[in-house]
């Protein structure tokens, strides 16, 4: 499957990278590949993921407290956002209704 990264998850992953660089030198670049190898395991099974809002996926980047929340439209996958696990999952819900 092919994987679309929509222009707010680019800004939430562009955030996140700057930040953790800021916290320690090289972090967020490693932040960045934790989240690339999640995308691989969308891109491998995105059905393994949990539906988190009607037909919008959560998936769990390890070793950060982020999530990543997709959609799936055969043959592709939409990544939606970005999110720190602490931030309001409500608002992922806003771009889910403004996808499409």
């Amino acid at each position: 499957m092919k994987l679309k990264i929509s222009p707010f998850a680019e800004e939430d992953l562009e955030e996140s990278i700057e930040y953790y660089n800021i916290r320690k030198q090289g972090l967020g670049y490693e932040f960045a590949r934790t989240v690339s190898d999640t995308f691989d395991r969308i891109k491998e099974n995105p059905l393994q993921f949990p539906y988190e809002y009607k037909e919008m996926r959560k998936a769990q980047i390890d070793k950060f407290p982020f999530n990543i929340y997709f959609v799936i439209k055969n043959p592709v996958g939409y990544i939606l956002g970005i999110f720190h696990s602490s931030r309001n999952p409500l608002k992922m819900r806003v771009r889910y209704k403004n996808f499409d």
